[in-house]
């Protein structure tokens, strides 16, 4: 059965396990909290970035997970074992949108971010697919990938816009002090993928 685009949103979001969410979308705006080490830090800081919504929000931190991403599934140097970072469910204006967001340092290695942030479209595929198998409910996913790196010269890595990785034009860069404050819905990408 195909549900609209808000109950589609509050079926997924009731189904996933409270280990998954990391913010609710408490206050009109997503936070999204990664540990790192600054450089030549010997403790970790927090990278913290805040970005509002319209409609209806929340967020999974998917490589905070302890243990396996599948428990039936050895994580070994198995293809399901990369994560990518967060991916925040967003409904607004009667649709539903899902941003896969992959945090960097300065590193901008394209092989490494385009399998990190395909491992995020794959188990949005698998969580759809769940969904719909046990209780019938469906509505196609569309999602936009994102990475947030803190470098200051990526012009190297990027299209000739300075918007999207030269190698996989369906990843928007981003600073993190650009994005940070930026609307969900506001964010720019000319990508869409539908799974």
């Amino acid at each position: 059965m195909t549900l609209d685009a808000a109950s589609y949103y509050q079926h997924i979001q009731a189904y996933l396990s409270d280990n998954y969410i990391v913010h609710r979308g408490d206050g009109g705006e997503i936070v999204l909290k990664e540990k790192y080490f600054k450089d030549g830090a010997t403790k970790k800081s927090d990278r913290i970035v805040k970005l509002n919504y319209r409609g209806s929000a929340f967020a999974i931190k998917l490589d905070g997970q302890k243990g396996p991403l599948f428990g039936f599934l050895d994580d070994n140097g198995k293809e399901w074992s990369k994560r990518c970072d967060f991916i925040v469910f967003q409904c607004h204006a009667r649709k539903m949108m899902v941003y896969l967001f992959e945090f960097k340092s300065k590193s901008l290695d394209v092989d490494s971010i385009k399998a990190q942030l395909k491992s995020g479209v794959h188990w949005c595929a698998c969580l759809r697919k769940i969904i719909e198998q046990y209780t019938g409910d469906s509505k196609p996913l569309k999602l936009k990938q994102f990475v947030l790196t803190e470098n200051t010269n990526p012009g190297v890595y990027l299209d000739a816009e300075q918007r999207f990785l030269a190698r996989e034009r369906s990843i928007r860069h981003y600073h993190y002090d650009t994005i940070n404050g930026m609307a969900l819905e506001d964010l720019d990408s000319d990508s869409v993928k539908t799974i």
